[in-house]
């Protein structure tokens, strides 16, 4: 059953059946779930507005089974494919552009050297406080 995103930016069905959502933008929700509780997404379904590469790192550290995108990178697609998390998607777009649209989204163009979501979880854990 796809999760429904009900006006929230991110809604997370977790493996014990607990809902989250959010209505943070970009990375917060699942940087802000992981540092309260590292495995609250361990087995768990994502439906998120935005997946670009930095969440899917994120969404990959915490282990979750399957995420859902309205909009989803083509870096988000690729990295979940090679890590083996089941995804589905709206619009797959090239690139998650900034809120600008004026270039590329910071944390997507942080995320483009990363491989290891564990060093992608350290990374944006020290950036965004």
């Amino acid at each position: 059953m796809k999760l429904k995103l009900n006006g929230h930016t991110c809604v997370v069905r977790t493996a014990r059946g607990v809902l989250l959502t959010s209505d943070e933008h970009g990375i917060l929700p699942p940087l802000r779930w992981l540092r309260e509780d590292r495995d609250i997404l361990c087995g768990a379904e994502v439906a998120d507005k935005v997946i670009g590469r930095a969440a899917a790192l994120l969404f990959a550290y915490g282990g979750v089974r399957s995420v859902w995108a309205a909009r989803m990178s083509e870096a988000a697609r690729d990295f979940l494919r090679a890590a083996g998390i089941a995804f589905d998607y709206n619009e797959l777009v090239p690139a998650i552009l900034n809120r600008d649209g004026t270039g590329l989204c910071p944390m997507e163009q942080k995320a483009m050297g990363l491989d290891v979501p564990a060093q992608a979880f350290a990374l944006f854990d020290g950036l965004i406080r």
